[in-house]
């Protein structure tokens, strides 16, 4: 039992498991596709960022049900659907907003991934939901369900 303890120890300081979520909330700014500048910076209240892309079938699921959860319960709070996939043009977006029927004016490209780059360590996950209040994090999910909305009401 203590050689498996002794091993475990050893393992977790030599190979430390990083999550590929960034520690410090990141600080940026970026325009939607309507050319409406975001500078988190400036925002006092809560935001949330959902990171997508085009060709992702739990995003489709998910962009349409947070939109209207976000609509309906905290419209002043700002939603963001980020695109960070170099391969998915601001035309594919824009056809992506119409099929889903949320407006245009909450996505937006990250062209060179810069954003998300600052959100993440490694690998993406999509979608990933993230939800931040000035310098702090209050929450991060995968994908979304009524069961992760209602812990969205509760955080924000």
């Amino acid at each position: 039992m203590k050689l498996i303890t002794i091993i475990s120890l050893l393992l977790m300081f030599l190979f430390p498991i990083e999550s590929t979520f960034g520690q410090n909330v990141p600080k940026f700014w970026i325009r939607n596709l309507e050319g409406k500048r975001f500078d988190s910076k400036k925002v006092k209240s809560a935001y949330v960022v959902s990171f997508f892309f085009v060709h992702c079938p739990p995003c489709i699921k998910e962009i349409p049900l947070l939109h209207k959860f976000m609509s309906t319960n905290y419209p002043n709070v700002p939603l963001l659907f980020i695109d960070p996939i170099k391969e998915d043009s601001k035309k594919d977006i824009e056809k992506f907003s119409e099929k889903l029927n949320v407006p245009l004016s909450y996505f937006y490209k990250d062209s060179f991934g810069s954003i998300s780059k600052k959100f993440f360590k490694g690998k993406f996950s999509f979608p990933t939901i993230v939800g931040i209040k000035r310098n702090e994090y209050l929450f991060r999910f995968n994908g979304i369900d009524e069961t992760i909305l209602d812990e969205i009401k509760l955080l924000l």
